[in-house]
């Protein structure tokens, strides 16, 4: 008949191949007609029309078993809208983390360490303390004492990227919710930064080390919410608490960790 091709025609004209047709006939994607007097495939309008509605399926990322299921469900007009939809909303949801990707690769190219073969992450925990905590007020004291913000962030990245412990997150977010309410408490522990911003350049034998160690402790246990979210609390394990000061003192200075194990001590932190 004038309106049925063979197999080598409808490959051609379907610019696929041999083995993908065959494959589609196969998996039930494609009818089987074969010709009464020769016992040859034959193909027509309708077996194009399908073709043509696979390849543009496919196209759109999805894959054989679900442009079956598609094609196979004449009663349900609604299948390829709701797939369509689907699709959509993982695409949109791929477009934004691709979005975020990009702008995480700008920021590492805008930073110095790329440059020796480190990366490190964007710590949310710390975009929402910042969030928290007054933007503009932060800002400002990250100008004031870059280093100390450099440092602050990437530990904070430090623990985010792994689970040392349980709702550390929420602690983090609980602890800047309170400098918020109480602004003098805050204004202290701002003061009580720019001073130990110094320990970077100490000596880790400095008297001042301790004085600093001993100083925070006091102010923490001085306020009953700090004192009840900080004082006398069990750490995330001797081993993990090993490891994460091995990754923290690539970052903090030895006077700088000399005076975390110190105000550990002084707040009776057990590991």
């Amino acid at each position: 008949m004038d309106n049925q091709i063979k197999i080598s025609e409808f490959v051609k004209l379907t610019r696929s191949t041999l083995k993908t047709v065959l494959y589609y006939h196969k998996i039930g994607l494609l009818p089987e007609k074969k010709n009464s007097s020769n016992g040859y495939r034959i193909y027509g309008a309708e077996d194009l029309e399908r073709m043509r509605k696979i390849k543009h399926l496919k196209n759109l990322g999805l894959d054989l078993k679900k442009i079956k299921e598609i094609l196979g469900d004449k009663n349900n007009r609604n299948t390829l809208g709701e797939v369509l939809k689907s699709l959509q909303s993982e695409l949109l949801e791929e477009k934004k983390n691709i979005e975020v990707q990009l702008c995480q690769i700008e920021r590492w190219l805008n930073k110095e360490e790329v440059l020796n073969g480190e990366i490190t992450s964007q710590s949310e925990i710390f975009e929402i303390v910042t969030d928290i905590l007054e933007p503009e007020h932060v800002r400002s004291n990250m100008e004031e004492n870059p280093e100390l913000f450099k440092q602050r962030s990437e530990v904070f990245g430090i623990l985010e990227d792994f689970q040392w412990g349980e709702e550390q997150k929420d602690n983090f977010r609980t602890i800047a919710e309170y400098f918020k309410l109480h602004p003098e408490e805050y204004k202290k522990a701002i003061e009580f930064g720019k001073r130990l911003s110094t320990l970077k350049d100490m000596s880790e034998d400095d008297p001042e080390v301790e004085v600093l160690a001993r100083e925070g402790a006091e102010f923490i246990k001085s306020a009953p919410f700090l004192k009840e979210m900080l004082y006398n609390k069990s750490g995330f394990g001797a081993t993990n608490e090993n490891l994460l000061n091995e990754m923290t003192k690539k970052v903090l200075s030895p006077a700088q960790m000399k005076h975390k194990q110190l105000i550990q001590k002084y707040l009776n932190y057990r590991p």
